[in-house]
């Protein structure tokens, strides 16, 4: 009989956490050793063709049924495999050394033991936290079960509103103003998207024909919140949202009239189906940063926020990694009268907003998510708002990775081309649809009815301003300057 010591039984206890068996078949248990490394070999096998699908099964990981399996594959796994640390330990016979042989060894076996059960302990929080945070953003399950072999019913494109809401909890009592608002039109064939960027101050939103909204503010009327609600300002886009939510005797008492509200006056200003939407909150995003650990931004000059308050300051020119608070005045600050440094127009607080959220893409690699995963999983659930159901994820997975190696442009509809005071509703329309055209789309896009243009009465409904002339806006791929490293440029 074999003679162990201290450090060949610690060996072989660590060689058994690599190959299970290996400990067995060394001390001549020839038989239940090949039994685990058999069973290791079709699990490991297993993996390896989990990873090579990777993309395919992505969606389905987020379906709550497999993360609760995957929650128990986890726990069971993890105690399988301590067990076979202390099997392998055991059969190696230990109580044949020494002393102090046998106390050091059966210390370094308990510590692998534990130490096994911390990856799989970890990616069952993971899971179980991921079920949680999911959960809390889409909604349930649709009454209609969603069809995976064709999710999109036979659609070509999926068009979904991207809307920037300001809710913070410094404004009790006042409903969401959407400020940015933009509306992504995705090929499922392709993947190939194009974005379409609404300035918030875009005024007379048209609402879809029939609708309880569309009664109330027919073209050219214009819609608006009373004052004390919201600005207290008329017929912004922006406020669309607020006015559905305080005004359940106009827009409906459905929990979802406002996402609707906002959804049909999109879609009837770009003539698209709007699928559904994504709210998130601007305030929430500070905190999913400050989860990440800040955003590397190139800021192109000095810019004030909250000049004259006490939770003022500067975001100070040059790259430099900004913390959620910075980042989000760094998309938000204004003009400031009398200020030495920059704020911004509407439109530049756009192209920051959305180099804002290209730094967050940009710096969201699966380290960081690893490292940072129930932070941001917590501040996602105070984030996103959507209506996207849960079910349609693992298709929309998929999807979101075929847009990743595609073609994303970008086409704003901001001043000169476009003045939102007086907006060319039909030319709007006919800019969509070519934009997307362009994009090489081979079907139709899905247009919805349209509403007569409100800009010929335009003039006689409130005090003149000056017109801008409009030209035909520019196609651009998207990207951004501000975001270091990326190599491309800004639009």
């Amino acid at each position: 009989m074999r003679r162990w010591t201290a450090p060949s039984v610690i060996g072989w206890t660590l060689a058994s956490i690599v190959v299970p068996g290996a400990a067995h078949l060394r001390a001549g248990r020839k038989r239940t050793g090949l039994i685990m490394a058999g069973i290791f070999g079709v699990l490991l096998i297993g993996a390896v063709v989990a990873l090579l699908n990777a993309g395919a099964l992505a969606g389905l990981l987020l379906d709550s049924t497999w993360l609760a399996v995957v929650t128990g594959l986890c726990v069971v796994a993890g105690l399988a495999w301590a067990a076979v640390v202390i099997s392998s330990y055991i059969v190696l016979r230990p109580g044949r050394l020494s002393r102090w042989g046998q106390i050091g060894t059966a210390a370094v076996a308990g510590v692998l033991a534990v130490t096994v059960v911390l990856p799989f302990g970890l990616a069952a929080t993971t899971a179980h936290t991921s079920n949680d945070a999911i959960g809390g953003v889409f909604q349930d399950s649709p009454s209609q079960p969603i069809d995976h072999k064709d999710p999109w019913r036979g659609r070509d494109r999926l068009n979904i509103a991207l809307l920037g809401g300001d809710g913070a909890n410094s404004r009790k009592g006042v409903s969401i103003r959407t400020d940015s608002i933009n509306v992504v039109s995705i090929d499922v064939h392709t993947g190939d998207a194009m974005v379409f960027a609404l300035p918030r101050e875009m005024e007379n939103a048209p609402f879809p024909p029939g609708s309880a909204l569309a009664k109330r503010f027919p073209p050219p009327k214009n819609f608006w919140l009373p004052p004390g609600q919201g600005r207290g300002s008329a017929d912004l886009i922006n406020g669309i949202w607020a006015y559905a939510d305080m005004h359940p005797e106009v827009a409906g008492h459905a929990p979802n009239r406002a996402p609707e509200a906002v959804k049909g006056a999109l879609g009837q200003i770009l003539g698209l189906k709007i699928d559904y939407y994504m709210l998130v909150n601007m305030w929430g995003v500070a905190r999913l940063i400050d989860a990440l650990g800040g955003v590397t931004i190139h800021v192109e000059q000095d810019i004030c926020y909250g000049v004259g308050r006490s939770d003022g300051g500067v975001v100070k020119a040059g790259t430099r990694t900004l913390n959620g608070t910075q980042a989000l005045w760094y998309g938000r600050a204004r003009d400031h009268p009398g200020s030495t440094c920059a704020g911004a127009d509407n439109h530049t607080r756009m192209r920051r907003q959305q180099c804002v959220m290209s730094a967050m893409l940009t710096q969201l690699n699966p380290s960081n998510v690893l490292l940072k995963f129930n932070a941001l999983a917590h501040a996602a659930k105070q984030t996103f708002r959507t209506d996207i159901p849960r079910d349609l994820l693992q298709d929309l997975v998929p999807l979101a990775q075929k847009v990743k190696g595609a073609r994303v442009s970008k086409l704003n509809f901001v001043p000169p081309a476009y003045n939102p005071a007086y907006p060319d509703y039909p030319r709007i329309r006919r800019a969509a649809s070519a934009a997307l055209r362009s994009r090489g789309s081979a079907q139709a896009v899905r247009t919805a009815p349209a509403t007569p243009s409100p800009s010929s009465s335009a003039t006689a409904t409130r005090s003149p301003r000056p017109r801008t002339t409009q030209q035909p806006g520019r196609l651009e791929t998207l990207g951004s300057s501000c975001v270091p490293g990326t190599g491309k440029k800004g639009t």
